[in-house]
């Protein structure tokens, strides 16, 4: 299994360096869309798995306007308009349902999480893209964030012995952070060798070492959404990950901290 996932992982690498490069934006934002139509389906089997009724068709559809808002922003604050539109929709056509009305907090409730969770945190990632030199920035981000994944399980998969956060992810150890920070600021030498020169030594390592603490955050939200709902994997489409939201658990909090990040800088 292991073996699995490092090749699964270093396959990955290549690929998308060449989707973060050479795409242009539109046909990038068009992948993010498609990942995100697939993440909020997978966020919603796992409700469901809790008993829950989330409005997936609403959530897809507001979820994929987020996306395009954040390739093409048709007026200024047009993303908050359209979360505020989901949210009131979704609570008026669950007002209506014929569902019974025990149920209608944990159905909301879901539905909404969706487009935040998966549609609004993915759409960072459109936004990097579409910035100044985002190109050169969205590989970073992905290559640290590949790096910290690969690094976690090289080191913590044999050598773990101190859990880090048992009660939601009992395979994950200290040993295994550790192995993906040092993995995480080895490849940012890389990255600033290769095509960054202009970055900073300490920046680089301190930026890459910020974006593989997100990540390990979002790995175990993720987590923790799984473990609630009795769910192994979100899906089982990449061979040795599961589904988009096991392979992009962490990109989905370390692209706003990168984000925010460029914004500040």
């Amino acid at each position: 299994m292991l073996h699995k996932r490092v090749i699964s992982g270093l396959l990955f690498l290549p690929i998308f360096y060449l989707i973060a490069w050479k795409l242009q934006p539109v046909y990038f934002t068009g992948l993010v869309l498609a990942a995100v139509l697939v993440g909020l389906y997978e966020f919603y089997r796992i409700a469901e798995a809790r008993g829950t009724k989330p409005n997936a068709m609403l959530g897809s559809v507001f979820g994929a306007l987020i996306v395009l808002e954040a390739y093409q922003p048709l007026m200024y604050g047009m993303g908050g308009v359209y979360l505020g539109a989901g949210l009131l929709l979704t609570m008026t056509v669950r007002l209506f349902s014929r569902r019974p009305v025990e149920g209608a907090l944990e159905d909301v409730a879901a539905t909404v999480l969706g487009v935040f969770y998966v549609a609004l945190l993915f759409s960072f990632q459109v936004s990097i893209r579409t910035g100044f030199e985002g190109k050169q920035w969205l590989v970073f981000l992905y290559f640290i964030i590949w790096a910290s994944d690969i690094g976690a399980y090289s080191i913590g998969i044999p050598f773990g012995k101190h859990r880090l956060y048992e009660k939601v992810s009992p395979k994950k150890s200290i040993e295994g952070l550790i192995g993906a920070l040092i993995a995480s600021a080895g490849m940012a030498l890389l990255c600033r060798a290769w095509f960054m020169p202009s970055l900073g030594l300490e920046e680089a390592i301190g930026l890459a070492l910020a974006l593989a603490m997100a990540g390990v955050v979002g790995d175990l939200v993720e987590s923790l959404f799984k473990r609630a709902a009795g769910v192994k994997d979100s899906g089982g489409i990449i061979p040795g990950h599961g589904g988009v939201l096991d392979r992009m658990d962490s990109m989905l909090f370390a692209a706003p901290v990168l984000y925010f990040y460029l914004r500040m800088r």
